[in-house]
């Protein structure tokens, strides 16, 4: 009976209104946030985790597109890994238990799958937990700035 409740109520936080995008039915910045502080904290304790920024087209996504993007990603993704719609056509996805060697080939798997849904070529901005990383927010601008580098660069994945 436990378990049965337990995957109930998984099931309402994930989809719960406060915590889910309205345009992709993924998490939303909120939950994201939430998710990433206790990872981040429980970095120092060895968990091993990946940050991975995704873009596919910035704000000329029209909304179907991006359920159609969200859901792709998320159906290519495992169920342990947290993906979230953080506005104009980005996503991030959490990793948990990843490097960034397996980052990086959930990317390419990411890149075929979105092929049919998403135009042009997506960029992508991986960066692996680092001890040495003090603040969280460290963690977010090396990724933010991979992802920037990946788009410049017209597309693909830049490694941070």
């Amino acid at each position: 009976m436990l378990a049965k409740q337990h995957a109930q109520g998984r099931e309402h936080a994930i989809g719960h209104p406060a915590l889910t995008d309205t345009d992709t039915g993924l998490a939303n910045g909120l939950h994201f946030d939430l998710v990433y502080s206790y990872l981040f904290a429980a970095g120092d304790r060895g968990l091993t985790f990946t940050v991975m920024l995704l873009s596919v087209g910035g704000d000329r996504l029209a909304k179907d597109r991006l359920k159609a993007v969200g859901q792709k990603v998320r159906a290519v993704t495992r169920d342990s890994d947290l993906v979230a719609h953080v506005g104009n056509g980005r996503y991030v996805v959490l990793l948990l238990g990843t490097n960034l060697p397996g980052a990086r080939i959930a990317a390419d798997r990411l890149e075929i799958g979105l092929a049919d849904v998403a135009p042009g070529r997506p960029s992508f901005g991986i960066v692996a937990y680092n001890r040495a990383m003090k603040e969280s927010s460290e963690l977010l601008e090396a990724a933010d700035r991979a992802l920037l580098a990946a788009e410049q660069a017209g597309g693909g994945v830049e490694l941070g």
